[in-house]
């Protein structure tokens, strides 16, 4: 009976520490943001091919407050957090042509949406009404 009291004891404990070990890895794991004022660009490339470009200044921390704040983008929360349906003015409708809004960071597309974007200073961000 001791023994099985000690065994529950010790299993409680490795679980714990492995619960612990893996909140430890998932927050190492998370964007560093960067405090501070930054200045950022932002390209719009639309339907038609015209371009818009802004350029922001800002203590922010995420790319998706930004330009919600600003107004350049807005969208819908969902399970994955904003899905962006407007920029600059112009809607996606995905249902309709399978349209949708791409995003890329410095040249690279973003490996998350905007709203978990970091930003830092210097970063230069475009979005590109894309089909299909």
């Amino acid at each position: 009976m001791k023994k099985k009291y000690l065994y529950g004891i010790a299993a409680a404990a490795l679980f714990c520490l492995l619960a612990l070990g893996l909140w430890h890895i998932w927050q190492s794991s998370l964007p560093e943001t960067a405090a501070g004022e930054k200045s950022v660009t932002v390209t719009v490339t639309h339907a038609d091919g015209t371009t818009a470009e802004f350029a922001y200044h800002t203590d922010l921390e995420y790319l998706g407050d930004l330009l919600q704040q600003e107004g350049l983008i807005s969208g819908s929360e969902g399970e994955y957090g904003l899905f962006v349906e407007t920029v600059d003015g112009e809607p996606v409708d995905y249902h309709r042509d399978q349209s949708w809004w791409r995003l890329t960071c410095n040249g690279e597309d973003a490996t998350t949406g905007a709203d978990a974007v970091v930003l830092h200073d210097g970063d230069q961000y475009a979005w590109f009404y894309t089909t299909g």
